[in-house]
Order: structure tokens, then sequence, then C-alpha cells
């Protein structure tokens, strides 16, 4: 995984359940997806451009997601789907999920669950500094980074925002099933991370 900037990505929750919808009945195979989509107008998009989008980003994840993971995020509760998509996206998204594993799971160690603005911009000059390639992003690209770690967080159930501007750290009560399905079949090391 490498960094990336990611600022047109969202969390499509609604998209990648539609996707796994298609892939679960068989209507269509991977390699003929895109096109079904489109049609079909499974994504929702806006426009072509819009479409591109959210297919790119999709696309990526759900290769991380096994027909079970993918039958789960259909079927299941939304706090159930919201973590298997999240986990699809820290399965793509490196610096999310350092920041899941750096920032999040170090400070709810230490009983610690209150996450300030502050932290989130010295999370990517710390970044910065290890590598190259988040150093040599804009500032705008960093500020846009910043807020795409916190909706994904927030989204996922893990971050609740608060009134003061910070966030709270709250641990989202998940379907033994589905953490049984990444321990056997997904990426322990991302589950390891969402599990602190």
């Amino acid at each position: 995984m490498e960094y990336r900037v990611i600022p047109e990505e969202n969390f499509y929750l609604k998209e990648i359940k539609n996707v796994c919808k298609v892939l679960l009945n068989q209507e269509v195979n991977f390699e003929n997806l895109k096109e079904y989509l489109k049609k079909s107008d499974s994504l929702e998009a806006s426009s072509e451009n819009n479409f591109t989008k959210k297919f790119k980003s999709i696309s990526k994840r759900i290769f991380s997601l096994t027909p079970t993971l993918q039958k789960f995020l259909v079927e299941k509760s939304i706090e159930n789907s919201r973590f298997i998509n999240l986990y699809s996206i820290l399965c793509v998204e490196r610096i999310i999920a350092e920041f899941m594993d750096e920032v999040i799971k170090n400070k709810f160690y230490n009983f610690n669950y209150i996450v300030y603005e502050k932290e989130f911009r010295e999370y990517i000059m710390y970044k910065g500094e290890q590598e190259e390639k988040v150093n040599n992003w804009s500032e705008a690209s960093k500020k846009k980074m910043i807020t795409k770690i916190k909706n994904f967080l927030v989204e996922g159930g893990f971050l609740k925002k608060e009134s003061d501007g910070s966030f709270k750290i709250i641990k989202p009560i998940i379907d033994e099933e589905v953490i049984k399905e990444i321990k056997e079949n997904g990426s322990k090391k991302i589950l390891e991370i969402m599990l602190y």
C-alpha cells in the first residue's frame, strides 16, 4: 500500500452495498461490472465523471471483501456494514489505516478517548517527516486528507464529532461472524487495527 491523496473519494456505503448485491446475485462477472453498473445506475452517479470516480474507488475496495463479507455488508446491521466498508477502505488506504493504528489505538490503550483537531494536523506533519511522498503533498492536499480521515472514521463508526469540534473515540459492537470471517479469510493486520 502506498500513501495517496484521495480528495474526491467518499465513504460510499450505499454504492458499495449496491455493487455487492450485483456480485452476490451473479448478475454479472467482474469484467463486465462497470458496464452493468452504468446501465443499471447502481452507483447513482450524477454524471459520467461522477460514475468514473465512484467506480474507481469502489472497485479497489471490493477486492478486499470475500463473498461472505460482501453478503454481510448487504444483510447485516448498519453498524456491521459500516465496519466492513471501513475495513475495505483501510485495506487500500495506508494513511488512514496507520492513523487508526498509531493515533486511535494508542489513545484508546491510554484511556484517552478524545482526538483534537490539532492531532490530525500533527499526524500529517509527522508522516511528512517520515515519508517524502507525504511531505511533497501540497498544503491543500494535506488539509483534504485530514478531512477524509475524519469523515471516514466518523462514517465508519469509530469517531463521533463533539460540540467543541473534538472527536470522541468509540468502539462499535460488531457481530462475531464478521470478525471471524476477516480473521480466517481477510487481513488480520487490518482487523487488529480495527479491534484495538
